[in-house]
């Protein structure tokens, strides 16, 4: 082994999966250093990303009292592994939730134990230093119910700095607006940066990851609905609205939903059962990210259509698969099903021996730390 150059071992070795590269940690101190590297897990990461391999799909038990989480290979839906949660589950206690996945870390919020990053595929785990009691006093944090409406997540990567943030907005109690603290895990850190300039709209609105920011569906100060998408640069942290394309054409108020990622393009729900019209909503794709006429509608959900979706107003995007003619959806309620593009039919998601009721996200396998 020695007689082969190292460069020749490391691209034979990005081409595996990482269940496999940890055990062939064991091989020698020298694959050992190899695999441990942070170089070589760029190079594995760009080539699973290249080739579209080693994909996998998140099944986050949301009814029963389980311990593990849940995986499986995306484009198979087979291989099903259990997963260590990194925050236990309890009895009528406050679960869990995963709101951010990027380049194989997820990041995974609980109101009471605080908020982790987590990488499913070396089962490493990073909590976070919490909020100390000078930032919280003034905080409307009140168990359960800050969770619904006063917590409002984002997790993404800067390229700047190559730096992984977790953004985490915190609504104020006697002052209409959220607070906002970033986290560096470069530096393991929070700080303060400037106040979130719109109101959040919706409890189930994790930041959506695209082109560097993150985006949420927010309104103006004072407002309680969907009226426009902002986002936050990761890299120098500042706000912006992205531009509104010509979503609906029949007079009706707009109200955005879900923000979401979509094949590496920003996504958004419309709500379009006002003015008399049957509970709908439709998902609408910016195919050239800050261009407002790249806004292009992918698919439309009626209620009396889609009703193995419990709540179609909840529904996001998680992905498309490898050929591109299915599309899932998780309506907030766990039930996630499939949208088949072409003749835009529905059918729940079922995969054996894992839990009913799930909540999904996509994520790809790497040896990205998370420390």
């Amino acid at each position: 082994m020695s007689n082969f150059p190292t460069d020749l071992i490391s691209d034979i070795l990005c081409r595996l999966p990482v269940k496999t590269l940890l055990r062939f940690k064991c091989v020698s101190k020298p694959w050992g250093s190899l695999i441990d590297d942070q170089d070589f897990a760029k190079l594995h990461l760009h080539q699973s990303l290249k080739t579209k391999t080693n994909i996998k799909l998140l099944l986050d038990n949301r009814t029963e009292i389980d311990e593990k989480a849940y995986s499986v290979d995306f484009d198979s839906l087979c291989n099903l592994v259990p997963l260590p949660r990194p925050f236990r589950s309890e009895a009528h206690k406050f679960q869990s939730r995963i709101f951010g996945s990027h380049n194989g870390l997820l990041a995974v919020y609980h109101l009471e134990a605080g908020i982790a990053l987590w990488n499913p595929s070396t089962r490493k785990c990073n909590y976070l230093p919490t909020l100390s009691d000078d930032l919280t006093k003034d905080l409307d944090l009140i168990p359960c119910y800050g969770y619904h409406r006063n917590v409002i997540l984002g997790f993404g990567y800067d390229v700047t700095n190559n730096d992984y943030k977790v953004v985490q907005m915190l609504r104020h109690k006697t002052r209409n607006h959220f607070e906002v603290m970033v986290y560096s895990l470069k530096a393991n850190s929070w700080k303060k940066i400037k106040d979130c300039p719109y109101e959040v709209a919706y409890n189930y609105n994790d930041g959506a990851f695209v082109n560097g920011s993150l985006h949420w569906v927010g309104d103006q100060i004072g407002g309680h609905f969907g009226k426009l998408i902002f986002g936050l640069r990761l890299g120098d942290e500042e706000y912006f609205e992205v531009p509104e394309g010509e979503i609906d054409d029949r007079g009706i108020e707009i109200d955005y939903k879900n923000v979401g990622e979509l094949g590496g393009c920003l996504c958004v729900f419309h709500d379009g059962s006002t003015g008399g019209l049957p509970d709908n909503v439709a998902l609408w794709v910016m195919k050239e990210y800050g261009v407002k006429e790249s806004w292009k509608q992918v698919i439309y959900l009626s209620r009396d259509d889609w009703d193995m979706m419990i709540n179609i107003f909840h529904t996001r995007a998680v992905g498309y698969t490898k050929s591109g003619d299915k599309l899932l959806l998780d309506d907030g309620s766990f039930k996630p099903a499939w949208c088949n593009l072409e003749n835009k039919t529905g059918e729940t998601l079922y995969i054996p021996g894992a839990p009913e009721r799930v909540s999904t996200m996509i994520y790809v396998e790497s040896l990205v730390s998370v420390s």
